[in-house]
């Protein structure tokens, strides 16, 4: 039998015009924090990255520091390899005292291979993120921040881009995400997809003048498309820039609720 889960945004939806003055990944999703555990600061958590070469590949020293502690708090570094299919996380606990968290991690290059990249984010013990960074890094050990430029983003101005559990017409819980254009004088083709590691369930959607919202609806019960764990789901363009996305934590029923 299909599982059943239970969907958690781990932050508001990041939009296209949050990169319309920066390329930095990190800058643009702080504005859309939502964890009520750290003080309500644009940038709560701040993370840096260090790396050298080792035989065989790169050792990664990835820090986050947090800023105003009142008292302890956990963190969890998440890794996301995309290319590797591959993700990796690290619990740290914070104090007023020890404000800074760092994991190394050890990551080996195949044959011939000049270059790599990950997601690194920091979640609070509520799984909802604090930051996110993304970093490529080559086998001399030198790194730079993914750079995000205009090329990936896509032009088409947004009037709304929204997630929510609901229930469809048929009255099945759902997952949806939604996206309304402002300003559109021709069709808009589109994708969303609901991405983890190793898998991508993608939909083509149309907006158009006329009617110029749309939404996925993506089934909560006895959808084996689903897993537990963290979902990226992201709208872009016909040419595979970015519209809106956000990050989705599915608990399976029988697990219970995530904390609030």
């Amino acid at each position: 039998m299909a599982s059943s889960f239970l969907a958690y945004p781990s932050l508001s939806v990041v939009r296209n015009d949050d990169f319309a003055a920066t390329a930095d990944i990190a800058e643009a999703f702080a504005r859309h924090v939502t964890s009520r555990q750290l003080p309500g600061d644009v940038s709560p958590v701040q993370c840096s990255v260090e790396s050298e070469a080792v035989p065989g590949g790169v050792r990664l020293r990835f820090t986050s520091t947090a800023r105003k502690l009142a008292g302890p708090v956990t963190v969890t570094h998440k890794f996301f390899f995309i290319d590797r299919d591959e993700s990796r996380e690290r619990r740290h606990l914070l104090t007023p005292v020890t404000t800074a968290a760092t994991t190394e991690l050890l990551v080996l290059f195949e044959e011939g291979q000049e270059r790599d990249y990950f997601h690194g984010s920091v979640f609070d013990s509520d799984n909802l993120l604090l930051a996110s960074s993304a970093v490529v890094f080559d086998r001399e050990g030198r790194h730079v921040p993914y750079p995000f430029t205009q090329k990936y983003v896509c032009p088409q101005r947004l009037a709304a881009a929204d997630f929510e559990v609901t229930r469809d017409a048929d009255g099945r819980r759902v997952a949806r995400f939604s996206l309304a254009c402002r300003d559109l004088t021709e069709t808009l083709r589109l994708s969303v997809a609901w991405e983890t590691i190793g898998v991508v369930h993608q939909r083509d959607l149309v907006c158009t003048p006329e009617r110029p919202a749309t939404y996925l609806d993506m089934p909560l019960d006895d959808n084996d498309e689903l897993a537990p764990g963290d979902w990226v789901v992201i709208a872009v363009d016909d040419r595979q820039r970015l519209l809106a996305q956000t990050v989705v934590t599915l608990v399976s029923t029988e697990a219970g609720r995530c904390p609030s």
